[in-house]
């Protein structure tokens, strides 16, 4: 108790503390087993074991690049990404003020189509017949299509909630100075998007990076991305647990970094832009 009190914790707050360091254990010991086996030999990562190995094996990291297509990963999920979280966030934003600013009973009807988008599941099916349709299968403009649409709702809602929290008198102010619709969007209001803009922008980026199901049926090997090159690379070394380790690792660091530089915008982001409005 001496030592509770020491450190200001109540026997609740001190449950709580313990409770979320177990949690954050059991997230960390999966990414400390991956990293610690990917610098083992081939028998030693095949135990699955938590301890660092006397020697590292750097060598699996080489093999990795070498043999699994990393940097072509690397290439398609950051084109494909990038180019998906600009579309999104362009569309989006600009769809959201309208959505935001206009109170009419068709704005309320397509803000509710939009937000379904968040709950009726895509059907892969009739997807696939569109896709090949249009001729839009195997082709990288097909893929950016298809994930702007499926982001897309998700960017309208955030935004949308986050523009409600926008005083009406700011666009009042910029229009008496003169602004145009365009001038008052792009000036005044999308500056003031920044936190809720990298929020989208995080959730968007990963949902492309880590989709699986969209790269399986739409598009061809050499479109794969990171997390796709370690499905084909598994396929292939599903005996050597030290490259497969190494090529995982590899693979969640670009998020990881992504997450760890942007965190800070995303808890302000979500909280803004889920607002009752």
């Amino acid at each position: 108790m001496q030592l509770l009190r020491r450190w200001r914790l109540t026997p609740t707050r001190a449950i709580l503390e313990i409770l979320m360091i177990v949690v954050a254990l059991c997230y960390l010991i999966p990414i400390w087993m991956v990293f610690s086996n990917s610098l083992k030999d081939s028998t030693g990562a095949g135990l699955m074991g938590l301890g660092l190995p006397s020697k590292p094996v750097w060598d699996n990291y080489a093999v990795v690049f070498r043999e699994s297509g990393i940097l072509r990963g690397l290439y398609n999920g950051l084109l494909l990404g990038l180019i998906t979280v600009v579309s999104n966030v362009v569309v989006a934003s600009m769809c959201s003020f309208y959505l935001a600013r206009i109170k009419r009973k068709i704005s309320t009807f397509f803000y509710n189509y939009f937000i379904a988008g968040l709950i009726v599941p895509g059907s892969i099916i009739p997807i696939y017949l569109e896709m090949r349709i249009l001729h839009l299968n195997n082709t990288y403009i097909g893929l950016v299509m298809l994930f702007v649409t499926a982001t897309l709702p998700f960017g309208i809602f955030l935004f949308t909630g986050f523009i409600k929290t926008i005083p009406r008198e700011i666009d009042e102010a910029a229009i008496i100075d003169g602004s145009n619709p365009y001038q008052l969007y792009f000036r005044i209001v999308f500056p003031l998007l920044k936190p809720v803009t990298i929020t989208v922008s995080i959730f968007v980026f990963i949902a492309v990076w880590n989709n699986v199901a969209y790269y399986l049926y739409f598009s061809k090997s050499t479109q794969y991305p990171l997390p796709l090159s370690i499905y084909s690379f598994f396929g292939k070394y599903s005996q050597s647990w030290n490259l497969v380790f190494a090529d995982i690792l590899v693979g969640i660091i670009p998020c990881l970094i992504l997450f760890m530089f942007a965190q800070k915008y995303m808890v302000s982001g979500i909280t803004a832009g889920a607002v009752k409005g």
